[in-house]
């Protein structure tokens, strides 16, 4: 994983802004102008709860092994775990799965934005992949930084989900990676320079170019980003990603 202020591989670092100046929009700092940004949110969500987690509270969580697919559903995760913990999105789901792991633990995994269908079925033996883990990047701030992956028999991920703000992931995957591309946009704030970069997102070695906040389909998987944001004093806001196997 690169520093906070290099280009990133692995689920998503961040670049600084990298020029002097200050440049808003309509701005005549060190770049050139940017057009104001029309998206501004994640949209997608997958969130991930196990029978174990009880209360409102998210926490430091992990799982890794054998699974099988208990129930499949459409509509709201039955564990409501959209309020507990989530990666994009905090609404509830489109669909979701409950995953019976190897030491009997029940995960409920709720998926918004990421297609139409569930990428499992009831009685499918797959491999579940969970790392979670809380940061504190400046006082009065929580941040999240992990994935989640499923897997098929087989071994090829099926639906994956990442969290970083720019801190190293645990047993991140390598099969899937983002960087930041060129600034395209900005949004006026008042504290510190919002500009958006693309997202440059590879797959099993294969690249493309996503708009901030955008959707686009690369080696048969389904991606969804947020966008590699600069430096905002102290702080880096987190990006998010989604892929699911089409």
């Amino acid at each position: 994983m690169a520093s906070p202020h290099d280009a990133a591989t692995g689920t998503g670092g961040h670049s600084a802004t990298g020029t002097g100046g200050t440049t808003g929009i309509g701005g005549t700092g060190g770049t050139a102008s940017l057009p104001a940004c029309t998206a501004n949110g994640p949209m997608f969500g997958v969130c991930f709860v196990n029978d174990a987690e009880t209360g409102s509270l998210d926490r430091d969580t992990q799982t890794s092994g054998a699974a099988t697919i208990a129930a499949v559903g459409s509509g709201d995760a039955p564990a409501s775990c959209h309020s507990l913990r989530g990666i994009g999105m905090s609404d509830p789901s489109d669909w979701w799965f409950q995953a019976r792991a190897a030491d009997n633990r029940l995960w409920t995994i709720g998926v918004r934005g990421l297609g139409d269908t569930p990428p499992v079925r009831e009685g499918d033996v797959v491999a579940l992949d969970v790392a979670w883990h809380l940061t504190y990047p400046v006082p009065g701030i929580t941040e999240r930084n992990g994935f989640l992956q499923l897997s098929d028999a087989a071994g090829t991920p099926v639906l994956w989900a990442g969290s970083s703000t720019g801190a190293a992931i645990p047993n991140a995957p390598t099969w899937i990676s983002f960087r930041s591309g060129d600034y395209v946009c900005g949004s006026a704030d008042p504290l510190c320079d919002r500009r958006q970069r693309n997202v440059i997102a590879t797959v099993n070695a294969s690249s493309t170019t996503l708009p901030p906040y955008g959707a686009g389909s690369l080696d048969g998987y389904l991606l969804q980003v947020t966008y590699l944001a600069p430096l905002c004093g102290d702080y880096i806001p987190p990006f998010y990603a989604g892929a699911v196997r089409l």
